[in-house]
């Protein structure tokens, strides 16, 4: 049997922050009078229009002049500038994918010491090579969970139980699991109730468990509705049930989300691609240069066609397979869904449901 325990593995994936209320009231603000007042210099007017242009809301979507404006708002010290500038440069959105560019910034913004900005630090650290940022990810991590950061404590809690950059301590992570768990945090519900399962800091309590999946999975949580389904297949704190337990792998698959078909899903953040033939050029040009975006939204087309052929759903499958190595999140979820599928690639439930868990 399986286990999926669920870690912060955001690889590439984007680390956006909820808009403080200062920058929610600029979304508001006419775009000529944003476009002003940031060429006259005002960080917060530069910080506002960047985020426009993520969103592609009021504006053409343009990751990279997003990143300009960025640059120029986190040189003047604007700290949700310069996390948001940290994390394009970590996820390689409008700028090239730089480790140490993104650590940069990322610092800049967590020396404020505000626990969201910690948070995104530390989440980074984590997947520093060889684990040399796992220990200080552990500090940030304290640190954002003293302010009551709850994804924080949680991946405190996993570097706790596990023992990465830290002494390994199984008792603490449950009481750093706990509290977020009661919240009704997923990640933490999923965790605890593994640690139940496994008698491993908390006493093994199968009906416990298996209650901790279950809220876990109401809230749509891929590795504890998986969980979930080794209960049921095996009897342990519920009965018997194997149509069931073939129900929730099932329902595990699809966690990753839904987009025009059932396993197929789009980047919410991304303006549609554009078909046309001067936006096919572009998108080509861009995924042939390595741009991870380009490669996801060009094999998006792709799959969306009624019956692609063999040839596209090739193309396709390379063209995610690039961008899921670049850390592309939606590619990742994509690719698991042709694995699931056998959609150009030998059909093969493990390989699948790897690239969702990582998605």
């Amino acid at each position: 049997m399986n286990w999926w325990p669920f870690r912060l593995r955001p690889l590439a994936a984007a680390l956006w922050l909820a808009l403080p209320a200062a920058a929610a009231g600029q979304q508001a603000t006419p775009l000529e009078q944003l476009h002003a007042e940031a060429a006259a210099g005002q960080a917060g007017a530069q910080y506002a229009l960047a985020l426009r242009l993520q969103d592609g809301r009021g504006v053409l979507q343009n990751y990279a002049r997003a990143a300009g404006w960025l640059t120029r708002a986190a040189e003047q010290g604007h700290a949700a500038a310069q996390n948001r500038l940290g994390q394009s440069y970590h996820n390689g959105l409008g700028v090239a994918q730089d480790r140490a560019q993104a650590l940069h910034w990322l610092e800049q913004a967590a020396a404020r010491g505000t626990a969201q900005y910690l948070f995104d630090l530390a989440a980074v650290l984590e997947q520093v090579p060889e684990g040399s940022g796992t220990a200080q990810a552990a500090e940030l991590y304290a640190r954002a969970a003293g302010q009551g950061h709850q994804d924080a404590a949680v991946s405190l809690g996993v570097l706790y139980q596990n023992g990465t950059g830290v002494a390994q301590d199984p008792a603490r992570a449950r009481k750093l699991y706990e509290g977020p768990a009661a919240a009704g945090h997923p990640r933490a519900l999923n965790n605890l109730g593994l640690m139940h399962v496994r008698g491993e800091g908390a006493a093994q309590d199968y009906t416990r468990a298996a209650a901790l999946f279950e809220a876990a999975a109401a809230q749509g949580l891929a590795p504890a509705i998986r969980n979930l389904g080794v209960m049921y297949e095996n009897g342990f704190g519920v009965p018997v049930d194997e149509a069931k337990a073939a129900g929730l792998y099932r329902r595990a698959a699809r966690a990753a989300g839904a987009g025009t078909d059932p396993g197929l899903i789009y980047d919410a953040r991304l303006a549609p691609p554009d078909s046309s033939a001067a936006g096919l050029e572009r998108l080509t040009d861009g995924a042939a240069a390595g741009d991870p975006l380009a490669q996801f939204q060009l094999a998006w087309l792709t799959l969306q066609q009624p019956d692609p052929s063999r040839d596209g759903l090739l193309a396709a499958e390379g063209l995610l397979r690039a961008s899921a190595e670049a850390g592309f999140p939606a590619a990742m979820a994509n690719l698991g869904w042709m694995y699931f599928e056998g959609r150009a690639l030998p059909q093969d439930y493990v390989l699948g449901y790897m690239w969702l868990v990582l998605a």
